[in-house]
C-alpha cells in the first residue's frame, strides 16, 4: 500500500491518481489494485481480475471477456496514459478531492471522483472514486470505492 505524508497537498494526491492511471494504462492491474486500499462492495470484493473487468468492460465488473463480448458487443476498453494525453490538463483538472460528503468514514479526509478517464486515448464518462483515507497521525493513502460510468 503507497502512503504519502498527512500534510501532503491536493496535487500529490491527484498525482498518487494518476500514478494509478498509469499502472492501468500497462494493464498492471494487480499493481494498481495493491497500490491503495479497496472497499467492500455490496455486490462483490474488488480484486485485481475485477479491476480489470471493470476496465475492459467500461464500468461494469464480473464479466469475462467472452461474457462482455456476447452482452455489450465490445470487451476492447483500455486505459490510457494521462501523462501523453492531448487532453491531460482536463483529465487531471476532473481529479476532484471533496471533504463535504458525509458518509465518509471517521479516517476518510476527502472523496476523490476522477473523471473523464481516459479510455482508448480519448476522454471518458468512465469515474473512479476513492477514499482519501487517513492511516496513522502521519500519512495517508487511497481507498478504491468503485469504477463506473457517471
Amino acid at each position: 500500500m503507497k502512503t504519502i505524508p498527512i500534510t501532503a497537498s491536493e496535487d500529490e494526491i491527484r498525482d498518487l491518481v494518476i500514478e494509478w492511471n498509469e499502472l492501468l494504462a500497462q494493464e498492471k492491474y494487480k499493481e494498481a489494485f495493491e497500490m491503495f486500499l479497496a472497499e467492500k462492495c455490496i455486490e462483490f470484493d474488488w480484486t485485481p481480475e475485477m479491476l480489470e473487468s471493470a476496465v475492459f468492460t467500461y464500468g461494469c465488473p464480473g464479466y469475462t471477456r467472452e461474457e462482455a463480448e456476447k452482452e455489450f458487443g465490445s470487451a476492447d476498453y483500455k486505459i490510457t496514459s494521462v501523462l501523453d494525453n492531448p487532453d491531460r490538463d482536463r483529465i487531471v483538472a476532473g481529479i476532484d478531492i471533496s471533504s463535504d460528503y458525509e458518509w465518509m468514514g471517521k479516517d476518510d479526509l476527502a472523496v476523490i471522483h476522477y473523471k473523464n478517464v481516459p479510455i482508448n486515448g480519448e476522454m471518458s464518462d468512465l469515474t473512479a472514486i476513492f477514499f482519501v483515507r487517513k492511516v496513522d497521525d502521519s500519512h495517508l493513502t487511497l481507498s478504491f470505492i468503485d469504477l463506473h460510468v457517471m
